[in-house]
């Protein structure tokens, strides 16, 4: 008689040689699956986990050029964090990437919203090109365009000139004042088409319905994007939030372009510090030290950001 209610799969007690030719089938099944997905994995591999695993050995050792030459324990992290440049590397890190997170997630929202009201399809294009652009372009160039703009004999300068708001140009770059806000809204420009597009995407999902029951109930603009739009778009705004806060802590282009004496306290993030310390300075011990405080940082900050998230929005 079979006990149709036994307890315990029946596969649990087949015999071992047939348990393996099952999975030998699934293998085989999905053969092209695993072949396809291999070149990322040994991408992932030797580009990701074998470099971190190589800067978690260096960060316990004393190391340069010539390779690890003792073992250290934690004496490069003690190093490290009793570093006054270390200390203001950390603060600029999360000051920046506390403006580039608010204004990266909340800027966007504004030419999504409008790709999703104009309606000639030509103009829709050349919005989407427009803003999109800057995100196509490498941190080289952003910053060489912003440069030539915002130069004492730029275009910028010239207008304040002609309109009699400043007496003599503004040299932006050289300015700790503006070192910040430079950096901020640089990176912000350069990604808000594409957060635009993101945000964009969720819109198409958008009952229309809604929209047309609310405008016969008399609601305006501001009220269809404050009580449908927004909160249609709430799990996209936490995802780009995320996405953005863990691409700012790890700035590095734009700030390595920018620096300069007058400016360094102001933008030196941990991702330039660990540079300089590594590759400047040839001290691979203490730079991987720092780069693995980095990484402990945007593990943390994430989770921080992941608990704050209501779970109602998590994708």
């Amino acid at each position: 008689m079979i006990d149709i209610f036994s307890k315990g799969p029946a596969l649990s007690r087949a015999p071992l040689h047939f348990r393996y030719s099952r999975m030998l089938d699934r293998l085989r099944l999905n053969l092209w699956l695993y072949v396809l997905i291999a070149p990322a994995l040994v991408y992932f591999a030797l580009f990701v986990f074998l470099p971190l695993g190589q800067g978690l050995v260096y960060s316990v050792f004393k190391a340069g050029l010539g390779g690890l030459r003792g073992f250290v324990g934690a004496d490069n992290y003690l190093k490290v964090l009793a570093s006054p440049v270390f200390v203001q590397a950390t603060i600029n890190t999360l000051v920046l990437a506390a403006g580039i997170t608010v204004l990266g997630t909340a800027l966007p929202l504004i030419p999504a919203i409008a790709l999703a009201e104009i309606t000639p399809e030509p103009l829709k294009r050349l919005l989407q090109t427009t803003i999109y652009t800057p995100y196509l372009l490498s941190g080289v160039i952003i910053v060489g365009v912003w440069s030539n703009t915002l130069s004492p004999i730029g275009l910028v300068n010239s207008l304040l000139l002609w309109a009699h708001l400043i007496d003599r140009p503004i040299a932006f770059f050289a300015s700790p004042f503006w070192a910040r806000p430079l950096v901020v809204g640089l990176t912000v420009w350069k990604d808000v088409g594409f957060h635009a597009l993101i945000y964009y995407s969720a819109l198409l999902s958008l009952d229309e319905d809604l929209l047309d029951a609310a405008a016969l109930d008399g609601a305006n603009a501001w009220h269809k994007i404050r009580y449908i739009v927004l909160p249609h778009l709430r799990p996209m705004i936490a995802l780009v939030a995320i996405l953005t806060l863990q691409g700012a802590l790890h700035t590095f282009d734009s700030v390595l372009l920018m620096l300069n004496g007058r400016t360094s306290d102001q933008i030196l993030t941990l991702a330039v510090f660990s540079y300089q310390r590594g590759v400047l300075q040839f001290d691979l011990g203490i730079a991987s030290a720092s780069a693995t405080l980095l990484l402990l940082l945007c593990l943390v900050v994430a989770a921080i950001a992941w608990m704050l998230t209501p779970r109602t929005v998590r994708l």
